[in-house]
C-alpha cells in the first residue's frame, strides 16, 4: 500500500515493533483491515489510548484527553471525572476515521470502557481477568474452573487472550445494573471458585496478600476503567494481539505469543456470533444461598480469601 493510499500517515517507516521489524504503516493496515473485528469490540466505547510514538522498546503512555489539537472530526465522548477534576474528552471509534488517525499517533493498545456512550452507568460485560504471576500458575485450567461455574449459573462465558500472558472471560449482561452492583457480583463469583481451589486461587488484589496464588481479577467494573479490546494489539516486543479464542483452544498447548499483528487476523474470528445479554439476578441469589452474597469492595480494601 502506498502513502497515497494511507491519508494523513506520516512516517510510514518508523519501527514501532523493532524486534519483529514492524512499522507505523503496517499498524495502520492492520487496523485497517481488522476494522469490522476491532469495531464490533471497541464502538461507541470510550477509549483510552497506549501511545509509542518512539516504538515499544521506549517508554510509552497512555493518554485518556484528546487535547485540542487532536482534528475536529474525531468523534469524542466527554465526562467529568473524579480522578482527574475535569471534563475528559474520551475518543469513540465511530468507524475507520478514528482507527486509521490512532494508527498515525502510535496508539498501539486500544483500552476499552465496559460500558457505552448512551449508558456510560450501566455497563454490557461482566469481566475477569486470569493473569498468572509466575509459570507454574496454570491460566488456562482456571479459565476452565470458571466457565465451568459460570455454566452453573446459567452465565455463558466467552475468552480472550489478554496479548501477554493471561487470558479474560467475560459475560455479556443486561444493561441493567449499576457498577458497584455487578463489582460486587463478579467477587462473589470469584471467591465461590477460589474456595473451590484455596490452594491456587485467591481474590485478594494485593500482592502481599496472594500467597503465591493466581488473583482472579474482579475488580475492572468501574465508570472509567478499561480492559484491553479485542483485536487491540500490546505493546509486547512480538506485537502480540489479545485475540477472541474458542474454548477447545483454551488447553495446556495454548501459546498465546504466536497470535501477533501479522497472524491474528488469520484467524477466525470466535466472537463473530452475538450473545444473549444475560440478567444477574438469579446467580446473584443462588451464590447467596451458597453463602456467597453480593458486597460491593474497594479494591484498594483487604478481601478476605
Amino acid at each position: 500500500m502506498s502513502t497515497d493510499e494511507r491519508p494523513g500517515l506520516s512516517s510510514p517507516d518508523k519501527q514501532l515493533w523493532p524486534q519483529v521489524g514492524i512499522t507505523k504503516a503496517d499498524l495502520w493496515d492492520y487496523y485497517t483491515a481488522a476494522y469490522d473485528r476491532l469495531l464490533a469490540a471497541v464502538a461507541d466505547r470510550p477509549l483510552t489510548l497506549k501511545r509509542h510514538p518512539n516504538g515499544v522498546e521506549k517508554q510509552g503512555f497512555f493518554q485518556k484527553n484528546l487535547g485540542d489539537d487532536a482534528p475536529d472530526d474525531l468523534r469524542r465522548f466527554t465526562t467529568w471525572t473524579e480522578t482527574s477534576e475535569r471534563d475528559v474528552s474520551y475518543l469513540v471509534a465511530g468507524g475507520l476515521r478514528e482507527l486509521q488517525w490512532a494508527a498515525q499517533m502510535a496508539v498501539v493498545e486500544l483500552h476499552a470502557w465496559l460500558a457505552t456512550t448512551d449508558r456510560p452507568d450501566r455497563p454490557d460485560t461482566l469481566l475477569f481477568d486470569l493473569d498468572p504471576s509466575s509459570d507454574d500458575q496454570s491460566v488456562t485450567t482456571v479459565a476452565l474452573w470458571l466457565r465451568e461455574l459460570l455454566d452453573e449459573l446459567d452465565l455463558p462465558a466467552r475468552v480472550k487472550s489478554s496479548g501477554k500472558r493471561g487470558l479474560h472471560v467475560t459475560v455479556r449482561l443486561e444493561r441493567r445494573y449499576g457498577f458497584a452492583e455487578v463489582r460486587g457480583f463478579a467477587l462473589a463469583v470469584a471467591r465461590c471458585l477460589a474456595d473451590r481451589h484455596p490452594d491456587e486461587l485467591t481474590v485478594e488484589m494485593r500482592k502481599a496478600g496472594r500467597g503465591g496464588r493466581l488473583l482472579i481479577d474482579w475488580s475492572r467494573h468501574g465508570q472509567g476503567q478499561h480492559t484491553v479490546a479485542a483485536w487491540s494489539p500490546r505493546a509486547t516486543p512480538t506485537a502480540t494481539v489479545s485475540a477472541p479464542l474458542a474454548w477447545d483452544e483454551v488447553d495446556a498447548d495454548l501459546d498465546p505469543s504466536t497470535i501477533t499483528l501479522r497472524t491474528a487476523l488469520d484467524r477466525p474470528d470466535h466472537w463473530a456470533e452475538p450473545v444473549d445479554a444475560r440478567r444477574i439476578e438469579a446467580a446473584r441469589d443462588r451464590l447467596e444461598r451458597l453463602g456467597y452474597p453480593s458486597v460491593d469492595r474497594s479494591p484498594r480494601a483487604r478481601t478476605t480469601n
